[in-house]
């Protein structure tokens, strides 16, 4: 007697729920290690090359089904950007793409890239499973950052580095990268979000889901997967986040047949790297933070002065009953060795203490804001808001320092008056007391609410 297997039935209309594919605690593991060996990172790409890809189509290959009945109109495309299986699927006919995309943290991706092309820019999530950079180790490689619009994530995106949004697929990530790289005209191919001749893949998966449910759409039922049907639901949404760019889908499938209805909601035309992508700005550069820490290695009194304000921070942190307090621009810790209590440190310049710092109630920042690149000034302004909960204490020197940077700078950078750092500083913060001491200005800020655009 055969057994009777009973088929869940899904709903198009309602979002499906979906689990990450690995332990969060295992992929914020595997972001850091990544960003540790990967030397290559994601660059956008230069107005030239912008202008010249917004005219071509550009066909973006997935490993749905229907990439085995389409496959031969991909080469009839300049530009070719696969992920997933869809890599081997096309280099094993002889079409090598231009660029491939993985963002599954799952080691099984090795056998779906298959054999590395020289020819192939890999664009590789951080997320991605350590032995995939061992499997491409030697190729063209570009790191890249899952877009997260949490807090945390964003403290923790690398400072300098794009992260590129899209929805719960690869395919999705991939025409957002597809337009990050300028591209106006992009052609889907397997993206089916159903089963299809082949199954759910164009050819062998080796953790391929067991099982399917079905789904209606107009009067239409096909097999699908919680997972797969809520890539199809979130397609056309990721859509409406792409103004001025024309997606067309080929082949037969749920997604196809859901596009077939789509509207676009968008209404006007964005530079579309600030719609797709996001690119944390850095709040120093190498070479200057090389300076600093040759700086603070040759001259042992640089950076020791924190200590001397330790008896206001006690009081600020007391009259605004602070649980935490924050040195931003700690040098070599004179203000931590001073505290009674432990603090929380942060600077660039220091090894063990250069990780982005979660907020605080206090903040302390002396003697660091003169020290800064003008043209950072108001990345570092905008991160001291970040990490502002309650109050912020800055001493700013207006004068020339002392010391001397290995290039001959002085090395007080900026250089202004009282009126001119109040002015910057009115920008990110509510600026309370001002009190001008000789060349310093002892300024107390509580931050000051992010105008939304």
């Amino acid at each position: 007697m055969t057994a009777v297997v009973e088929v869940t039935r899904l709903d198009a209309t309602q979002p499906q729920e979906v689990q990450y594919a690995v332990p969060m605690w295992l992929r914020d593991e595997q972001i850091k290690l990544a960003i540790q060996r990967i030397k290559g990172r994601l660059q956008e790409p230069t107005a030239e090359e912008t202008a010249a890809r917004a005219a071509i189509p550009v066909a973006v290959a997935c490993y749905g089904p229907s990439l085995a009945e389409t496959w031969e109109d991909i080469a009839g495309f300049e530009y070719v950007i696969t992920c997933s299986g869809s890599h081997k699927f096309l280099v094993e006919r002889g079409i090598i793409p231009d660029w491939h995309l993985e963002v599954d943290p799952r080691k099984h991706k090795i056998h779906l890239i298959g054999q590395p092309q020289s020819d192939v820019k890999y664009l590789i999530a951080s997320t991605c499973a350590p032995e995939v950079f061992d499997h491409l180790d030697g190729f063209d490689v570009a790191l890249w950052h899952v877009f997260d619009g949490e807090a945390d994530a964003l403290r923790t995106l690398p400072h300098g580095e794009w992260a590129i949004t899209g929805g719960c697929s690869v395919g999705l990530r991939s025409i957002a990268m597809a337009a990050f790289l300028g591209f106006r005209d992009i052609h889907v191919f397997g993206m089916d979000g159903s089963e299809g001749a082949t199954g759910k893949h164009a050819g062998e998966h080796p953790n391929q889901p067991k099982g399917y449910s079905i789904t209606e759409y107009n009067g239409v039922e096909y097999r699908t997967t919680p997972a797969m049907l809520e890539a199809a639901r979130q397609t056309f949404h990721e859509l409406d986040q792409l103004p001025g760019v024309s997606v067309t889908f080929h082949g037969e499938g749920l997604v196809q047949a859901m596009a077939k209805d789509y509207k676009p909601q968008h209404n006007s035309p964005l530079h579309l790297q600030n719609v797709v992508g996001f690119a944390k700005p850095s709040l120093i550069s190498e070479e200057y933070r090389a300076l600093n820490a040759q700086l603070h290695r040759e001259n042992l009194a640089y950076g020791v002065g924190g200590g001397r304000h330790a008896p206001i921070v006690l009081k600020l942190a007391e009259s605004t009953k602070a649980s935490s307090v924050l040195d931003y621009g700690c040098g070599k810790g004179g203000l931590a060795k001073a505290m009674p209590y432990g603090i929380c440190e942060y600077d660039p310049a220091i090894p063990g203490k250069q990780e982005s710092p979660k907020p605080a109630d206090l903040v302390v920042c002396t003697d660091v804001l003169e020290h800064i690149e003008p043209e950072r000034l108001r990345f570092v302004l905008d991160d001291l808001r970040r990490v502002t909960r309650k109050v912020g204490y800055f001493v700013i020197h207006m004068g020339p320092a002392q010391k001397t940077l290995a290039d001959g700078r002085n090395a007080h950078l900026l250089q202004r008056d009282r009126s001119w750092w109040t002015q910057k500083l009115k920008k990110f913060f509510l600026v309370g007391k001002v009190l001008e001491q000789g060349a310093e200005l002892h300024v107390v800020v509580a931050p000051k609410p992010k105008v939304k655009p």
